[in-house]
């Protein structure tokens, strides 16, 4: 199953959307005019509900999900909403404000499209594209990870189901079973590390344990129930003996699973925020825990909810009683924020903290109470909004950092001097934002998943 991105239109539904948006955003123009004469105010709002409009076309054709449907659904509760009020004679302040102020996101939403437009169009030159694309899911992925042995890889999707795909020609992966056995999207996954499990979490709230030493039968082992908030994050020791799990309800919950048909927990712990990631030292004394802590702050009559992004380094060396060794604040006091991936270094010594406020820090643990930032990795992007980093991981050897990110790309980092990380090269993707990525064990593949739909590979060296 290798192709390039499938080509084709929009869907039906998302045609008339664009035809309801863009006739409503002309409708509004007039009825305005008419109701308040033209003059600048009624021009002005005219103005935003003509971008409103063009945020349907503009993001149609391109984009992640998510991105074009939120500015259709914008666009049309806009339009409607304003309409609504000008024809049976309820159009005040409020409903004013609330149309412009959906029109502003729209536009918002309709420039980062665009800008992502343009960014197809203007790749960066020589940028190696990917080897090939792995076509299956009917939704965004979330997750991959490649076996012990690198002859599988399992991505994960929104779409309830986790593929293996069997790579062993990695320019013509074949998928080996679909996965099925979640109720909600699956947000993560891994392999356990003699590569007899995979382990998935999901929008439902659980774990599931596959048994997968027949990649094309894969059973069901046992199902890991505890949490009370979607299952973000996860990751198996590096001895294979335990699993942790953390959820969008602050828990982590660590797993004895070195009887996989019947689990135990071997002890759980409470965050500072909504769990987004976990990893283990590749020692496994320490447990590293990427979580975002709304905080509302006030000032004066105002409020606003900001987000304090909070790395813990957690000691799991007695799994029953966790402790936390060291506290790395990420970013403090953002708008919107949080928490994405952590990866230890293959030695221990390094880790390294993704936020989606455009943060990629490298942090010295090789005192883990103590931990040092040693840099900050300078991330550009083609939106004039700035991406999100969303991904994050080392090479097996430790002298490359993979970071994904909003801008359709992935950028290898050579981290062997960790005070001055290089840029080394970027790999550019065909399809949407990079929200996951991992590298074969051997380091020659590196595999990335998107909201597009696809998983990619592309060859490292």
């Amino acid at each position: 199953m290798t192709a390039s991105r499938p080509r084709g239109g929009p869907s039906a539904i998302r045609r008339v959307a664009v035809v309801i948006v863009v006739l409503a955003a002309v409708g509004t123009a007039v009825l305005v005019a008419v109701d308040s004469g033209v003059d600048s105010e009624a021009f002005l709002f005219a103005a935003f509900m003509a971008a409103v409009g063009l945020a349907g076309a503009a993001v149609v054709g391109r984009g992640p999900d998510v991105t074009r449907d939120a500015a259709l659904a914008l666009g049309v509760c806009a339009a409607v909403v304003y309409d609504a009020a000008v024809l049976f004679g309820a159009a005040g302040a409020v409903a004013s404000i609330a149309a412009i102020t959906v029109g502003v996101v729209g536009s918002v939403i309709a420039a980062n499209a665009l800008a992502r437009r343009l960014a197809d169009a203007t790749r960066i030159p020589g940028a190696p594209g990917p080897t090939a694309a792995l076509l299956g899911h009917s939704r965004a992925v979330h997750g991959v990870g490649f076996s012990p042995d690198g002859r599988l890889l399992a991505t994960g999707s929104a779409d309830k189901t986790a593929i293996l795909w069997d790579v062993t020609d990695p320019a013509h992966p074949a998928r080996a079973a679909t996965v099925t056995g979640h109720r909600g999207a699956v947000h993560g996954l891994g392999f356990s590390p003699d590569g007899r499990l995979l382990a998935t979490g999901s929008a439902d709230k659980t774990a599931i344990l596959w048994d997968v030493t027949d990649p094309a039968h894969p059973a069901r082992a046992a199902t890991l129930a505890g949490h009370r908030g979607a299952v973000h994050g996860l990751g198996f020791s590096p001895d294979g003996r335990l699993l942790a799990t953390g959820s969008a309800r602050k828990t982590v919950i660590l797993w004895d699973v070195t009887d996989p048909a019947h689990p135990a927990r071997a002890g759980a712990f409470t965050d500072r925020g909504a769990v987004r990631a976990v990893g283990f030292s590749p020692g496994g004394r320490l447990l590293a825990t990427a979580s975002a802590e709304r905080e509302y702050s006030s000032t004066g009559t105002t409020g606003i909810s900001l987000f304090h992004v909070t790395v813990i380094l957690w000691d799991v060396a007695a799994p029953a009683h966790p402790a936390p060794a060291a506290t790395l604040t990420h970013s403090r006091g953002n708008l919107w924020a949080f928490a994405c991936a952590v990866a230890f270094s293959p030695d221990g010594q390094l880790l390294a903290t993704v936020s989606s406020d455009q943060d990629v820090t490298l942090w010295d643990v090789t005192d883990p109470g103590h931990p040092a930032e040693t840099a900050t990795l300078a991330i550009s992007s083609h939106y004039w909004l700035g991406p999100s980093v969303h991904a994050v991981a080392f090479s097996p050897d430790g002298r490359l950092l993979a970071t994904g990110s909003d801008d359709q790309t992935v950028i290898l980092w050579d981290v062997s001097d960790s005070a001055r990380p290089a840029r080394a090269t970027t790999l550019a993707g065909r399809g949407g934002a990079v929200h996951t990525v991992a590298f074969s064990p051997d380091g020659r593949l590196l595999a990335a998943g998107s909201p597009d739909k696809t998983a990619q590979l592309w060859r490292v060296r």
